[in-house]
């Protein structure tokens, strides 16, 4: 399988990049935006996803396409992509083409938080016997990383759990290394 990265806001590679690589088994690209959302797999509108999105305020604009990921411990990730960049992929890999999120977390803890920043973008999921809470939100400095780790610490006191960090982890463990109980890099 060949996993690439598409960082909010644009490629992180070029198109001439993508010329070179193949797969018989697929392409997984792990989209990084704050316009995702999480959906229950039993209850996720395939034929108009972009519904999911607009019910969280996350209305995808018109020159995005809505794609869904596969279904990753009962929930499906739904997020708004550049439709140019979205053609261009599914020319270039035509063999099985899938999209994941970092808010999809494989190997969830049972109680914990998994926090990942990739760009301008704060993927944070809490869990507590199961999942309870998930966003992804768009963060312009380390001011947002703090005012939105506060806002869900009121609620779920992750403060006092055991995270896990993802993407850019010197830049979470320097904003936020204090805060937690523990922090642990992957």
């Amino acid at each position: 399988m060949v996993s690439i990265r598409l960082l909010s806001g644009g490629h992180s590679f070029s198109s001439r990049d993508t010329c070179g690589v193949t797969s018989r088994e697929g392409v997984t690209i792990e989209l990084c935006t704050h316009k995702t959302t999480l959906v229950p797999a039993a209850m996720l509108n395939a034929s108009d996803a972009s519904c999911h999105l607009r019910a969280v305020g996350l209305a995808p604009a018109i020159d995005e396409t809505v794609v869904c990921s596969t279904e990753v411990n009962g929930v499906v990730a739904v997020m708004a992509i550049s439709s140019e960049c979205h053609d261009h992929v599914a020319r270039q890999f035509v063999c099985g083409l899938s999209y994941s999120s970092p808010l999809l977390v494989a190997e969830p803890p049972v109680e914990g938080s998994v926090l990942s920043l990739y760009g301008d973008t704060l993927y944070v999921a809490v869990y507590r016997s199961g999942l309870r809470f998930a966003e992804a939100m768009e963060v312009k400095g380390d001011a947002d990383i703090l005012y939105y780790l506060e806002s869900v610490n009121r609620v779920y006191d992750i403060y006092n759990m055991y995270a896990r960090a993802r993407g850019d982890v010197s830049r979470l463990k320097g904003v936020c290394r204090s805060m937690f109980r523990s922090i642990v890099c992957e």
